[in-house]
C-alpha cells in the first residue's frame, strides 16, 4: 500500500491521466458495441415495407401466375416466390429462342394489375436445357417505377 501511495505521489499527473484515458476508451468501447449490436437487431428491410399489406400478392395468386406460364408449349416448368418486394420468376423452356423467352415473360407482367407492378420489382430468369444454346439463360428485371423490363443475356 506505500508503494502505491509513494508512486502516487511522485507521478500524480501520470496517473490522473491515465485514469481519464482509460476513461475515454472505455466509453469508445461501449458506444462502439451499441453501434454494432443496435443495427443487427432491426428490421432486415427497414421502412422500405411499407404498404404491402394493401398489395400483398397471395401463394395461390403466384400459383395461378406459374400455370398461366406454363400454358405456352415452349414452356417446361416454372417456379416463382417473393422476397421482400421483389417477385422472383424462374422459367425453363423445353424449345424456343431467346426472344420467345422475353416475349413469356412480357406477356406474365399482363397477370399483374397496375398496383402490384407500381409496388414490387419482378426479376426473370429464363433458361434452357439445351447446352449448346450460348443464348441461355436470359435475365431480365423490372423495376417498379419503370414500364420496361431490361435484358442481359449470359456471355462466357
Amino acid at each position: 500500500m506505500k508503494k502505491l501511495k509513494g508512486f502516487y505521489k511522485n507521478n500524480r499527473i501520470f496517473v490522473i491521466l491515465m485514469g481519464i484515458a482509460i476513461f475515454c476508451v472505455a466509453i469508445i468501447a461501449g458506444a462502439f458495441l451499441y453501434i454494432v449490436l443496435s443495427q443487427n437487431s432491426g428490421n432486415l428491410y427497414g421502412n422500405r415495407l411499407n404498404g404491402i399489406e394493401t398489395v400483398k400478392v397471395s401463394k395461390d395468386r403466384l400459383t395461378d401466375l406459374e400455370n398461366t406460364i406454363k400454358e405456352d408449349t415452349k414452356v417446361d416448368k416454372v417456379s416463382s416466390h417473393i422476397k421482400g418486394k421483389i417477385i422472383y420468376i424462374n422459367i425453363y423452356l423445353k424449345e424456343g429462342k431467346a426472344e420467345d423467352a422475353k416475349n413469356i415473360a412480357i406477356k406474365s407482367l399482363d397477370f399483374f394489375n397496375n398496383d402490384e407492378k407500381n409496388f414490387y420489382d419482378i426479376s426473370f430468369s429464363v433458361s434452357k436445357d439445351d447446352i449448346e444454346d450460348v443464348t441461355f439463360p436470359v435475365m431480365g428485371y423490372k423495376k417498379s417505377d419503370n414500364t420496361i423490363i431490361s435484358w442481359t443475356n449470359f456471355s462466357e
